[in-house]
């Protein structure tokens, strides 16, 4: 059925859908990750097997295997090579995310456990550490699933204090939470009227018991004539631009629903005050999500024993980050210290956001961290934006005497794709869109960004004993957390700062690659899109992490 015979009113439907899920795609905030627009939920959001369309390309090897992996299978068999053989020692990974599923079958021998409180006595604090039965880590959030955005917060905070609505930042913080409603509530009225034309459409072919199933359709489409023709031609629309049915748009319905519910709620404020901010054993200890995938995924793509990079890793859990919504400031402060003051020397946060009413709480724990010799491996943002002058929280630098400070333990990381250069082999679907080794929602900077890692098409751990593909700088993030678990396993000695040195002199170069980036006219040299110019190497990592303690001993 080709599209120019379809009824004005479907096109123009489907025409307004289109734009408002291109829109959403590239106007995320830092938290709500690729996985979580509408185009990715149609095209990359899909179970899969171990066995999907693409291979763990994540694991695999350039030149061996002709995708830019980390060579996380050739660097286990380069250990079995030395002489003698390397021996690990244990390494906690702290995961500041949305929920985990402990009991999945490839993760859960690898979740961290407080044995003091496991085996101590129910309802106390055990171990005297301010959290009672903290058996796998500590959930900030309670009994709280979803939250609003953070320019909702601050929106009504100023509202409520009066700001004067010619004030500048007030301005600035309105337009961007009108904006941001426009979008949502434009989005989830495109997708419900989609799903009731399908319906609608569904219901016409089953009055004649003519199935509805896309790829059937396609071959008896030309031979229906009338309103059956039409409803065909609803259903293959859809199916043809978006590759999707009516269970992903059901699915995507009720994600905008609650979208519009919760996101813009002027009743969920911030409270806090600097004297109420650093607390603990608020929340509860339950740290275990079965529906919303992220922080699983996360934590299986740094620690699962089919997909993970470090498959000994021991994952303590730290629910902090909202299924829908940001984080907030207090959570992810004591959260970081949590993960500090328990043992772990990395941690994880693939989210973050665009206002911060306590920003300074969080650097303060982060500044814990360094001083505690703990790495913190954050995500770049899914923008596709240059952030050299853009702030996003956590803070990525300080000022200091007008001159940017840059923390060293903290790693930034963009998200790379499976292709130096876009070619229809390794991508017959277009699913890179024709992008190139940079993908094409992460954000970039040579001053800001460390260094690039594989979070396009990412496959790994999922509520329910499940593996998905998924993209997001969520995914590029806990590649290179898994590496730096790997170094720090073998080499102990090594500080957050050597971790960090280790990883970015140790990322495989692109000499003269130039890759196509959005929004821009032309291609720009990869080298110039983070300071390391390069894609972390797990091999390469090794060898400069085993340079570096040679030194030291």
């Amino acid at each position: 059925m080709k599209l120019q015979n379809m009824p004005k009113r479907t096109l123009f439907s489907l025409f307004v859908l289109s734009v408002l899920f291109f829109l959403q795609g590239f106007t995320l905030s830092v938290n709500n990750n690729i996985e979580k627009n509408p185009l990715q939920i149609f095209l990359l959001n899909s179970e899969t097997s171990i066995q999907g369309d693409l291979p763990d390309w994540v694991l695999l090897d350039p030149d061996k295997d002709g995708y830019e992996g980390v060579r996380t299978n050739e660097f286990y068999k380069f250990l079995k090579t030395l002489n003698p053989v390397p021996q690990r020692t244990d390494v906690t990974v702290a995961v500041i995310d949305s929920g985990f599923d402990i009991n999945h079958e490839d993760l859960k021998d690898n979740i961290w456990k407080n044995e003091s409180e496991l085996y101590g006595i129910s309802g106390v604090d055990d171990d005297n550490n301010g959290y009672t039965d903290d058996f796998y880590g500590w959930n900030f959030l309670g009994t709280k699933y979803n939250a609003s955005l953070e320019v909702t917060r601050e929106y009504y905070r100023l509202k409520n204090l009066g700001t004067d609505e010619t004030d500048f930042y007030f301005k600035k913080v309105k337009k961007e939470f009108e904006d941001k409603r426009d979008e949502i509530i434009s989005t989830q009225e495109g997708v419900s009227e989609t799903l009731s034309e399908y319906i609608n459409a569904e219901n016409v072919l089953k009055t004649k018991n003519i199935t509805s199933d896309p790829k059937k359709l396609m071959e008896i489409s030309e031979g229906l004539k009338g309103k059956y023709q039409d409803a065909a031609s609803m259903i293959l629309g859809i199916y043809m631009l978006f590759g999707t049915d009516k269970n992903d748009l059901i699915e995507l319905d009720d994600e905008y629903k609650l979208k519009s519910k919760v996101l813009f709620d002027s009743l969920d404020l911030d409270t806090e005050t600097e004297n109420t901010l650093l607390e603990k054993n608020y929340g509860n200890n339950n740290v275990l999500e079965e529906t919303e995938i992220h922080g699983t995924h996360v934590s299986g793509i740094i620690g699962s024993k089919k997909t993970g990079q470090a498959p000994f890793v021991k994952i303590m859990c730290l629910r902090a980050v909202p299924n829908q919504g940001d984080e907030r400031d207090k959570d992810v402060g004591n959260a970081i210290r949590y993960a500090v003051d328990n043992g772990a020397s990395i941690i994880n946060m693939s989210a973050g956001k665009y206002f911060s009413p306590h920003p300074d709480f969080v650097v303060d724990a982060i500044k814990y961290a360094e001083d505690n010799n703990v790495l913190f491996v954050v995500s770049a943002g899914n923008e596709g934006e240059d952030i050299t002058e853009i702030v996003n929280f956590p803070r990525k630098y300080l000022y200091e005497n007008g001159n940017k400070k840059y923390f060293s333990n903290m790693i930034v990381v963009g998200a790379s794709t499976w292709m130096k250069q876009w070619n229809d082999e390794k991508d017959p679907e277009n699913e890179n869109s024709k992008y190139d080794l940079a993908a094409s929602f992460s954000n970039y900077s040579d001053e800001v960004v460390d260094v690039f890692a594989p979070g396009a098409r990412i496959n790994s751990t999922a509520p329910g004993n499940k593996y998905k593909i998924i993209s997001g700088t969520s995914m590029a993030a806990p590649v290179v957390s898994g590496i730096a678990a790997v170094l720090k396993s073998y080499y102990p000695q090594l500080s957050a700062a050597q971790l960090k040195e280790s990883i970015l002199s140790g990322a495989r170069q692109y000499e003269n690659l130039k890759v196509k980036i959005k929004g821009k006219p032309y291609k720009m040299l990869f080298s110039e899109l983070s300071k390391s110019g390069g894609v972390a190497d797990l091999i390469g990592a090794f060898i400069k992490a085993g340079e570096l303690a040679a030194i030291q001993n």
